[in-house]
């Protein structure tokens, strides 16, 4: 497996904004805070989660850079880069190299599928010789279209800067795939919650939660009972999640995860809940749910 000591409960983190849309970094700073003090093990600034495709490229890199210099070394920070093609994809590197970034996370491109074995290998190769970052591909279907393949990462998996793979297919067969033939050299991360559980028995390296954001003590919990390979208490702690989870359907909103996520932060008097647009609102009745959520977990953890 590729050196490093990149493991655990990476928090993709939520951007929070202001009523304009642009990005809140005081409410940044203290979102920071929050999840480093609850345990997490490292920070995704940038993510799906931290709606980035929304901001433009100069509020991308002030948001990395809140970030970094805020965790000011006490956790990792991985840098989202992803892009429609590799030119916007290695500038995007370049400048999270140089604003402090620990890692590089890209998706293929988006928009224009890469839908080539060639196009897909010979993107993932120029970034990696673009930038002297580990970069961790970040494979998720629902956005761009198709999964990675084994062919794919055959190609690429022994590159020196190839360090790793996050996996939101929510597809085991993939993730089965990615540990059995590729876990020897690089690292494997899970982003999809609901495959939490089995992925960590199965020994990947970690979990990429966005409920981490508000409640991180929940995670931190998950991550320590599989070290200790207490099956029966991370389980428990994962079907908490699962139960959580249970409002990512209150809208029909692709979205919706994100949207109560930001609500349960904003009941914790962390940050603000506004959010990109076009995006549904919460009825009254969510935000009684989501109250249950929060006092729950105020009083457990």
């Amino acid at each position: 497996m590729k050196e490093g000591n990149l493991e655990g409960i990476i928090v993709p983190l939520i951007t929070p904004i202001h009523d304009d849309e642009t990005p809140n970094y005081s409410e940044l700073e203290i979102l920071t805070d929050s999840v480093i003090n609850g345990g997490v093990n490292a920070i995704f600034a940038n993510s799906t989660t931290g709606e980035f495709a929304r901001f433009h490229c100069s509020e991308q890199v002030e948001i990395l850079k809140t970030v970094v210099r805020v965790s000011a070394g006490r956790v990792p920070v991985l840098a989202g880069v992803s892009s429609c093609g590799t030119k916007l994809t290695i500038e995007k590197a370049q400048m999270a190299v140089s604003s402090g970034a620990d890692y590089i996370v890209t998706t293929f491109p988006y928009y224009f599928p890469t839908t080539s074995h060639y196009e897909q290998v010979s993107f993932l190769r120029d970034l990696i010789t673009a930038v002297d970052l580990p970069v961790i591909l970040y494979n998720i279907p629902a956005v761009v279209g198709y999964s990675v393949s084994a062919d794919v990462l055959d190609a690429i998996v022994d590159m020196p800067g190839f360090y790793g793979i996050k996996d939101t297919s929510g597809d085991r067969k993939i993730v089965d795939m990615e540990l059995n033939q590729f876990h020897d050299r690089i690292k494997v991360f899970i982003g999809d919650e609901r495959m939490t559980l089995y992925g960590l028995m199965r020994g990947c390296d970690g979990v990429v939660p966005s409920m981490a954001n508000c409640f991180p003590k929940i995670w931190k919990k998950i991550w320590e009972t599989s070290k200790k390979k207490d099956w029966d208490e991370c389980r428990s702690q994962c079907e908490i999640v699962d139960k959580m989870n249970q409002m990512n359907k209150f809208s029909d909103s692709w979205m919706s995860p994100n949207i109560w996520r930001k609500e349960a932060l904003k009941q914790m008097k962390i940050i603000g809940s506004a959010f990109t647009k076009p995006s549904n609102k919460m009825t009254k009745e969510d935000r009684e749910i989501i109250s249950d959520f929060v006092n729950f977990y105020m009083e457990k953890y």
